[in-house]
């Protein structure tokens, strides 16, 4: 004969849950069924899920997952970082260059011109101080 599977029941902020002794937790970036003791479920829900099982379920993501999406997309860690693939704030920073110039192509107000240069003046400042680097290679 099979083995019936226990279950426990939990009271979270959202309710009750009965959950097995051996829950299998999707990742929300892999997509993979990770099986989690309840016990140990229990605790996590509680102390990193504001005990919000419903708040585990969509935003649950496996040790490691997320790094390694970082590094899937080109993204490294800070200290082995390739010098044209830098992180999010550097695109930002980049991008943020690149609409200042779209402005100063297409105006010949004065005022909007000498406040996008300082802004342009001041998105390279950041980028020079935080990546060691001229922005106008990366635009």
């Amino acid at each position: 004969m099979a083995r019936q599977k226990k279950f426990f029941n939990y009271e979270f902020v959202d309710g009750v849950q009965e959950i097995p002794s051996s829950y299998k937790a999707k990742c929300n970036i892999t997509g993979e069924l990770i099986p989690i003791y309840h016990k140990f479920l229990v605790k996590l829900v509680l102390d990193h899920y504001k005990n919000n099982f419903a708040l585990f379920k969509n935003t649950f993501v496996k040790k490691g997952a997320a790094k390694q999406q970082r590094v899937d997309q080109g993204y490294g860690d800070e200290d082995t970082v390739d010098p044209y693939k830098l992180n999010i704030y550097s695109d930002y920073l980049v991008a943020s260059y690149k609409h200042c110039i779209d402005i100063l192509k297409d105006n010949y107000n004065q005022k909007v011109i000498s406040k996008t240069k300082s802004e342009m003046s001041h998105i390279d400042e950041c980028f020079t101080r935080r990546f060691n680097r001229n922005i106008a290679k990366f635009v």
